[in-house]
């Protein structure tokens, strides 16, 4: 059966590649901070009042509600087309996320090579590092759940949700995803009974999976034309930053409910919109930054050390101000991640695509380049 073209209906929304720059901005900056006062920079009243606003780690749920979204939207042509569907799916998928990301790790071994005081943790043997590179979720030598690339840890979840979502792909579009959710809901409920003592297993089963979920639902009531007021898309993200403040200044509770919850609402406000219309320069800003938004995920820890090695050098007595260390750190990132995906990410997602013979399976918007990054 010839695979069919995707439906132009399909289309990223600005919004939503906005809240892809924002979750990766939002984890830079927890980073970027943490990092300043491991210095012993002073953060001035602006830059505390504000580092403890929200809980920035909470970028990471963003992300996932949104892959959760944007892999059923994309995905649409591909459904109920059996193992040529699920083959092209998979492979555009690893085009979209190994290269970098592997590249990235092997730039991480080497810093840890020449200069192992930069990197914080303990690094495993061999077995170690291969999981790492596979995206097999392995116990660090200090027991800790993270790859050799400690950011890592959340692609890990990812590639569990594409093994989940590629073979449903066999089935049509309402039953693939009530399968993909099953499975997935699935694993959490055993994980809660059974407390598995296989880390992979443990790994799999955490409830953090099920945001997944969540942005598959929204995409399925977008494929189902339901829109909201309004009133309510600008409600929601009001609402969604009174939970997350709520967390970040109270007791901790459960992270799907803390940062998931919100996530959910923040990504039903910028997805169940009206269609999009031709792009604004607002958009087209939104986009970009979206589309450079893996690899503001993936950098911005080199940028932090290469920071940290011109302020040690720079700075011979302790202190200073954190807000200039985090803002530059930030500035630099964003321009980095720019570069990286316009001259190194992209032009290698195209040409993996091009070698598979992955053709016509990404998704346009009016006036954007057809190539545009899921």
């Amino acid at each position: 059966m010839p695979l069919a073209k995707p439906d132009p209906s399909h289309k990223l929304l600005p919004h939503v590649q906005g809240l892809r720059a924002l979750a990766a901005f939002c984890v830079a900056f927890g980073h970027l901070q943490n990092d300043a006062a491991a210095h012993g920079l002073i953060a001035g009243h602006g830059l505390a009042a504000f580092g403890r606003f929200l809980p920035w780690e909470a970028g990471v749920d963003i992300f996932f509600v949104i892959s959760g979204f944007v892999i059923v939207h994309a995905t649409g042509p591909l459904f109920g087309t059996g193992a040529a569907g699920a083959w092209v799916f998979l492979r555009r998928r690893l085009a979209r996320i190994v290269p970098l990301y592997w590249i990235m790790s092997a730039a991480f071994l080497a810093v840890l090579l020449l200069a192992r005081s930069a990197i914080h943790g303990d690094i495993g043997g061999p077995a170690y590092i291969i999981a790492s590179f596979l995206f097999i979720p392995w116990p660090r030598p200090d027991g800790l759940m993270q790859p050799a690339f400690g950011l890592g840890w959340t692609l890990n979840y990812e590639m569990f949700f594409y093994a989940v979502f590629t073979p449903c792909l066999f089935l049509r579009r309402n039953f693939a995803v009530a399968a993909a959710t099953g499975v997935i809901g699935l694993f959490v409920l055993l994980g809660s009974l059974l407390h598995p003592a296989n880390p992979q297993l443990a790994y799999w089963s955490n409830p953090l999976v099920l945001e997944f979920c969540g942005g598959m639902a929204l995409a399925q009531l977008r494929a189902a034309s339901f829109r909201l007021p309004v009133a309510i898309r600008l409600l929601l993200p009001l609402l969604a930053l009174a939970i997350l403040h709520a967390a970040a200044t109270g007791a901790p509770t459960h992270r799907v409910l803390s940062y998931g919850v919100p996530a959910l609402l923040l990504v039903a406000g910028a997805s169940l919109t009206a269609a999009p219309t031709p792009l604004s320069p607002v958009s087209r800003l939104l986009v970009r930054l979206g589309d450079a938004s893996y690899a503001m995920y993936l950098v911005h820890p080199f940028v932090m050390r290469f920071l940290s090695i011109l302020w040690r050098k720079f700075h011979a007595h302790p202190g200073g101000d954190a807000t200039i260390y985090v803002v530059v750190g930030l500035i630099v990132a964003q321009l980095a991640a720019l570069l990286i995906n316009s001259q190194l990410e992209r032009r290698l997602n195209t040409l993996l695509r091009r070698r598979s013979g992955v053709v016509h399976e990404t998704v346009q918007m009016p006036g954007m380049r057809p190539d545009r990054l899921l």
